[in-house]
């Protein structure tokens, strides 16, 4: 069953160059948008949604309380400072719980390669999101994935891999490479002669002197 996040958002007077003075009181301003809903301009507790937010990401459900009602909502994009990096606004799209969304899962790589582990590669994280399709309490947070089978430079992990789930499909195209191995080191050259055959001395004959 999916994890309830719940966070209190009230509805926004302030607009325009005037918001800074919300973030100043820690509220960042936010809208409120969805199918069949007119937007509304709302407001949030910078803590309070930063507390939130670290558990959700953009692919878990937060039912927003405003009004007395809860409405649920998904993370629909965050703008951020351009030098600081705080949050300036949020947009948050409501969904209906019967409709199925598709949605970006990040992918998580789990365990090591022993080539990487041992130094001599380096993983590539090749794809790090797939489109997934589910009903929205339904959607995976992450979805993890092995890569401790990767044991050799010519294998990869392609999306076909992932295990099959009874709650989401997976939309991205099966051929994909999510992961796959970097040769880190070059092998020496002292090391890739080892092995190879020395070429054969060539032996010529004596050349006979002319008799007189």
């Amino acid at each position: 069953m999916a994890i309830s996040h719940t966070l209190e958002v009230q509805h926004r007077t302030t607009t325009g160059k005037h918001v800074k003075h919300l973030r100043a009181q820690g509220l960042i301003p936010a809208t409120l948008y969805g199918k069949g809903l007119n937007p509304q301009n709302i407001q949030v507790n910078d803590r309070a949604f930063h507390l939130v937010y670290r558990q959700t990401g953009r692919t878990a459900l937060i039912d927003l309380l405003l009004d007395g009602r809860t409405v649920s909502v998904f993370v629909q994009d965050v703008q951020r400072h351009p030098l600081s990096r705080s949050i300036i606004h949020i947009d948050f799209k409501v969904v209906n719980l019967q409709v199925a969304v598709h949605v970006e899962v990040p992918v998580v790589a789990t365990g090591a390669s022993p080539l990487v582990a041992r130094g001599d590669a380096l993983l590539n994280h090749a794809l790090e999101h797939v489109m997934v399709e589910a009903l929205p309490n339904a959607l995976p947070q992450h979805i993890e994935v092995d890569v401790s089978s990767l044991n050799s430079m010519e294998k990869s992990i392609q999306v076909r891999d992932l295990a099959a789930s009874g709650s989401y499909k997976i939309l991205t195209d099966a051929d994909a490479v999510l992961f796959s191995l970097n040769q880190l080191r070059a092998v020496p050259a002292a090391e890739s002669m080892e092995g190879t055959p020395p070429e054969p001395e060539l032996i010529r004959k004596p050349r006979r002197e002319p008799t007189a």
